[in-house]
């Protein structure tokens, strides 16, 4: 590893994946592989501009940690970041096999994700996955310390890196530090039944700051933070963050909404959008797209899509449904059954209700090429985005930017971060599949006029807060704002 050199104070992003992945091509060989998502897309820009550091894990696990660090330029990639403008350096934290199950598999998602979630009864606490997820923690943190300047400003990323600021924090008493939260942050009912709750809170107090999407998420932290300290009051104990003062804040990330308006606009996507309707053979094409996961609720939505059927025998043949429902995770068993469990909706359904010429659900287990993705969602009619807990979720703002024709609905849950923005969707509650089945008949008949208003007035909401208003707000908030609140 290189040794920290004094220099120019730059932004450090820290997060579990870094913005590329390590994988197998044809040939056995590793090669370079671009990631996608929010964060990427509004993180890239302003690293390249500053020439920061993407420090986090390649995907890829080693047999030795010691020898497997790697430190290099984002431009020595491919020949395609070499001509990109702008560079900044990419910093790897490797992980072994036995690590990536406990401290991921196990205890980021089968504990941390399925808490934050609300889904308690499907949380294994283990305390040996803890273990581990602690010594991946300090990892990341010695290696930010061995790269980086003090001077840096360090921001770290969600639930999986909890403990980096506190490990991070002794090495580094003066050092910037800011933390960013992507999941809800449970109710203290909730929180409490996490045994290592004292010290995770410990850990982010000693961060700057620290965001979260949802004002809501943010009243949950404050209160587990304000019995944390009554309980140590009473203890007369003392901790490392004492000497730290905590700004928090709620700032909803978005959309690259420029990106998304100007794809849909090409001449290849209008067309194949065109296609898609065509080819659907329906009046109205509903589309859901959804990571596989208990919490997307994406069982649920199709027991609506069956009761309605049920209800309205005369909708048969006057909608095509389209779900993608992108692969994640499958090492942990409530997925690998999730999916199974859909799988059998879905063949239960179109077996129950197809005619001749028409089937009611269409499912693709897989991915979609960005254009293409775009293309879905400006030939769909009707966007199902229903999960039953959601930190935020982007594919709904994302289905509203891909709408430059300004027409069509969005069926939106209540328990969806994003429900605190857009305001003129059908808002549903997502454990209620009578509730859904009714939006999605009342989304099927709406006139033009009022879905036209509705979009038009969505879209000015995430045109105004897109991804870059939202990186700007936390830059602001980094810098000490005023109206950043104490935690």
């Amino acid at each position: 590893m290189s040794s920290r050199k004094k220099a120019q104070p730059k932004l450090v992003v820290v997060s579990n994946r870094l913005p590329f992945s390590k994988v197998h091509d044809d040939k056995g060989e590793f090669r370079w592989e671009r990631s996608t998502g929010g964060l990427i897309t509004a993180m890239d820009p302003i690293l390249r501009s500053t020439g920061g550091m993407w420090i986090g894990w390649d995907g890829h696990t080693v047999s030795n940690i010691h020898d497997s660090y790697a430190q290099f330029d984002i431009a020595d990639i491919n020949s395609a970041e070499k001509h990109a403008k702008g560079s900044y350096g990419i910093a790897v934290v490797p992980l072994t096999s036995k690590e990536y199950r406990e401290y991921y598999i196990k205890f980021s998602n089968g504990v941390l994700w399925a808490l934050f979630h609300y889904f308690f009864e499907k949380s294994s606490i283990d305390i040996k996955a803890w273990k581990v997820y602690e010594t991946v923690n300090k990892r990341f943190a010695h290696y930010i310390n061995d790269v980086t300047s003090e001077d840096d400003i360090v921001w770290v990323q969600d639930f999986h890196l909890f403990m980096v600021p506190y490990f991070l924090r002794k090495m580094r008493p003066e050092s910037r530090i800011h933390f960013f939260l992507h999941t809800p942050f449970p109710h203290i009912d909730i929180f409490s039944i996490l045994p290592w709750q004292r010290i995770i809170l410990e850990s982010l107090l000693c961060c700057n700051s620290i965001g979260f999407h949802h004002k809501q998420y943010l009243r949950n932290f404050r209160g587990a933070v304000e019995a944390y300290r009554r309980e140590k009051r009473s203890s007369g104990e003392s901790s490392v963050e004492e000497s730290v003062v905590t700004n928090i804040y709620a700032n909803p990330i978005s959309v690259d909404f420029e990106l998304l308006d100007r794809t849909s606009r090409l001449e290849r996507v209008r067309k194949r959008a065109g296609e898609i309707k065509e080819k659907a053979g329906c009046s109205k094409v509903i589309l859901g797209v959804d990571r596989i996961d208990y919490s997307k609720g994406i069982k649920e939505r199709l027991l609506a899509l069956e009761l309605m059927l049920e209800e309205e025998p005369g909708l048969r043949e006057k909608f095509f449904y389209y779900q993608l429902v992108v692969p994640s995770r499958e090492e942990l068993d409530a997925y690998s059954g999730l999916k199974k469990e859909i799988d059998e909706i879905i063949g239960r359904i179109n077996g129950r209700f197809s005619t001749g010429l028409w089937t009611p659900v269409h499912y693709n287990y897989g991915k979609l090429p960005f254009k293409e993705l775009v293309s879905f969602y400006l030939a769909a009619d009707i966007a199902l985005v229903t999960p039953l807990r959601d930190g935020m979720n982007l594919v709904c703002k994302e289905f509203v930017a891909a709408h430059s024709d300004e027409d069509g609905v969005l069926v939106l849950s209540k328990f969806a971060g994003a429900i605190a923005e857009i305001k003129n969707c059908i808002a549903v509650n997502p454990y209620n599949i009578e509730d859904i089945a009714s939006a999605l008949k009342w989304s099927m008949n709406m006139h033009a006029p009022e879905r036209r208003k509705r979009m038009r007035k969505m879209r000015k909401k995430i045109k105004h807060n897109n991804i870059n208003t939202w990186l700007d707000r936390c830059m602001e908030y980094m810098h000490d704002r005023e109206d950043g609140m104490p935690a």
